[in-house]
């Protein structure tokens, strides 16, 4: 178990740092202790359930996403994940979001052709 909360401070040091936020800026957003946060992501507090949601949503992340190298994650979770990140954007946003992924698609279908 300690392995999930190892890795759980992990994920959550990198988005934080990810998006440039202090320990204290994020237990601030989080409604905890700075040094509680500190805890957390060195894997020496485990955190509840209730604590850990807050942390996500600071972060704007989801629960599998802080927790996807532990867990094994379904596509439609991921297909989730997507569209609450494309929820609130304008359509502009939504065409960059799209021609990304097509991108994406793109190279990872050239990719496959040449292994074949």
């Amino acid at each position: 178990m300690t392995m999930v909360f190892r890795h759980l401070g992990q994920r959550i040091r990198e988005e934080r740092t990810r998006y440039r936020l202090t320990q204290e800026q994020l237990a601030e957003a989080a409604e905890v202790n700075e040094s509680y946060v500190g805890q957390v992501e060195r894997g020496e507090k485990n955190p509840s359930l209730e604590t850990v949601v807050s942390i996500a949503n600071s972060l704007g992340v989801t629960l599998d996403y802080l927790l996807q190298e532990e867990i094994k994650v379904e596509p439609d979770s991921l297909i989730n994940e997507l569209v609450a990140i494309a929820k609130d954007k304008d359509p502009e946003e939504l065409r960059l979001m799209v021609n990304i992924c097509r991108m994406i698609d793109d190279y990872t279908a050239k990719v496959r052709q040449k292994e074949r």
